[in-house]
């Protein structure tokens, strides 16, 4: 009987003389010579160990992604002090720029890699637990790495099977946006103040001063909520830091109970809860319970049916009535938030209450 199997695909098995006794390596004879560790077999697809090993190498030098197996050293008390490379795949050394590094210690690869990554490794080599997360390596030419870790093997192994990413570029892209979001926002600032500074000088001659401070006021109630929305790269605002903004820039801590889960708000959310917040708290200021000392008001806000319910409630100040003018502030807070519409509002002797209401598709932050 021939034998079907080509000349060039036919193994030669070789026991191993090393310290791991009873494993063994498989040589390809041929075109590939390659030396193959062989991993658990699958039983039930009935692969022979060196099967199974062929696929594993196919898979892992298949992807992007580097990867690699190290072995933890410990020092006498037991602390990571360096680690060697079990196993690498071909995208390793695109990935960190470390030749033939199988066999070798990172210390002597990379003699100024720090300290974190083999504190990172030990851990995870001593607990089992895997972890996922990003880092800095200047050794490795300031590259940074998306990475995931994971114990491989028994726990007295100390090795770690090492699932990375050259994320640099990302990372640069995302500093270089950071810049300008905080270039445009310092830019917003200055354009804010010089349109105040224009109303002013504009407006100077105006005996109605109180409208011309209104007007200001509303500007300066934009530039706060632009200050948050900065802190998330223009992207979101969350409800709380806007409402604890808004609130004590018109009274002390103390005259606001503040209450309600964390919401992000779009910009445009953002920007209209602010002009609302605004006008209520200097009408309080002006004609409600913020304009005795004793009075409080109450600003809570929770997720219902899909909405965002937000609550002002004023105690402790004096009797409040409709107002018989209908200004810019009163026609501002009838629009509710993003123009919803969503306002119910009630004067009594116990001060003044508002609800507004809004779906939270239109006013959250879309992923």
């Amino acid at each position: 009987m021939t034998n079907s199997i080509p000349a060039e695909r036919r193994l030669r098995r070789k026991e191993d003389v090393g310290p791991r006794r009873g494993r063994r390596s498989v040589t390809l004879t041929g075109a590939t010579d390659r030396k193959l560790t062989p991993r658990i077999p699958d039983p039930n697809a009935g692969d022979t160990p060196w099967q199974a090993d062929d696929r594993y190498r196919s898979l892992v030098n298949s992807i992007d992604a580097g990867f690699c197996i190290v072995e933890m050293k410990f020092d006498g008390a037991g602390s990571p002090i360096d680690y060697k490379f079990i196993e690498v795949n071909h995208a390793f050394t695109d990935q960190t720029g470390l030749h033939d590094a199988t066999g070798k210690w990172m210390r002597t690869l990379a003699p100024e890699h720090e300290q974190h990554w083999f504190d990172i490794y030990g851990n995870v080599a001593l607990t089992g637990e895997a972890i996922r997360f990003e880092n800095k390596a200047d050794a490795l030419d300031h590259r940074w790495y998306d990475v995931h870790a994971f114990r491989m093997g028994p726990s007295k192994a100390h090795q770690v099977g090492i699932l990375f990413n050259d994320i640099t570029e990302r990372k640069k892209a995302e500093q270089q946006r950071q810049v300008l979001v905080e270039e445009l926002g310092h830019r917003l600032k200055n354009t804010m103040t010089l349109v105040q500074a224009i109303a002013s000088q504009t407006f100077r001659d105006t005996s109605d001063r109180e409208a011309v401070n209104a007007f200001i006021q509303r500007l300066q109630a934009l530039s706060s909520a632009h200050d948050i929305l900065l802190k998330q790269n223009w992207s979101a605002a969350h409800l709380s830091d806007l409402v604890r903004s808004i609130a004590h820039a018109h009274a002390a801590p103390a005259r606001f109970k503040l209450s309600g889960p964390e919401v992000s708000l779009s910009p445009n959310a953002a920007l209209s809860i602010s002009l609302l917040l605004h006008e209520l708290a200097t009408n309080a200021v002006k004609h409600g319970a913020l304009s005795v000392p004793q009075g409080l008001v109450d600003v809570n806000w929770f997720e219902v049916d899909a909405a965002l319910v937000l609550n002002w409630v004023e105690n402790g100040g004096p009797a409040v009535s409709q107002p018989k003018r209908e200004g810019f502030g009163t026609r501002l807070l009838r629009e509710g938030i993003v123009g919803t519409r969503k306002v119910k509002k009630a004067y009594s002797q116990a001060g003044f209450t508002a609800s507004f209401s809004a779906p939270l598709n239109l006013i959250q932050r879309q992923a």
